[in-house]
């Protein structure tokens, strides 16, 4: 199932200077790493919110850190991160996994594969956003190793070719294949994690 656009995102552009202050949100369609951290006057953070699912609490992290992407993301456990929605006022909701594959550096809808097949050939509907949380909250975040990639590839005088043990949804066949590398093998013990990588790379050798 294809995602239409997203909610409202806002950055903000004034700064409480005391308890009877407001603060100004603007609308945007680019955001800065989430993150609750707001001191001084650049700083411009999306509002973004800590779920407590246990006792229904829903706040702002005050110690200036805030949790990566979690494998229970949308299965009913764990805190979910959460946005404003564009009232700003009170209304939250959690991440799409468009959002989630974007913040973790994926190209928009890697995890959006439709009806899929695991390896007893049994097949999945395509319409649950659950394994596609799962799988984004177990993945790497690409930037860092799509630099490192790079930064190996330069070393080799001959074509590269590439094995991902571990592979999850194909982040560092993907970051290979960027500098110029050829996927060849992967593996992967979850079922969903394995049929993103086998899609995204039908080219591959072996993939199980």
């Amino acid at each position: 199932m294809k995602e239409s656009a997203l909610f409202s995102t806002y950055r903000k552009t004034s700064h409480a200077k005391s308890k009877e202050d407001g603060q100004g949100w603007q609308e945007t369609n680019t955001n800065d790493t989430l993150n609750d951290f707001d001191s001084g006057e650049t700083r411009t953070p999306t509002l973004v919110l800590e779920n407590h699912p246990a006792d229904s609490r829903v706040k702002i992290c005050e110690d200036g850190t805030f949790q990566t992407l979690s494998s229970r993301m949308g299965t009913g456990g764990g805190n979910v991160p959460m946005v404003m929605e564009e009232d700003m006022e009170a209304v939250v909701r959690r991440l799409t996994p468009l959002e989630c594959e974007r913040l973790q550096g994926y190209p928009d809808g890697w995890t959006d594969i439709g009806d899929w097949i695991d390896s007893k050939g049994k097949t999945h509907k395509g319409d649950s956003d659950s394994p596609r949380y799962k799988a984004l909250g177990n993945s790497i975040a690409l930037p860092f190793w799509d630099w490192m990639a790079g930064r190996i590839c330069e070393q080799y005088d001959r074509p590269v070719t590439m094995a991902s043990l571990f592979d999850g949804i194909g982040g560092f066949p993907l970051c290979f294949q960027r500098h110029g590398a050829t996927p060849v093998w992967a593996s992967e013990i979850e079922e969903f994690p394995i049929a993103v990588t086998k899609i995204r790379f039908p080219e591959g050798g072996e993939n199980r």
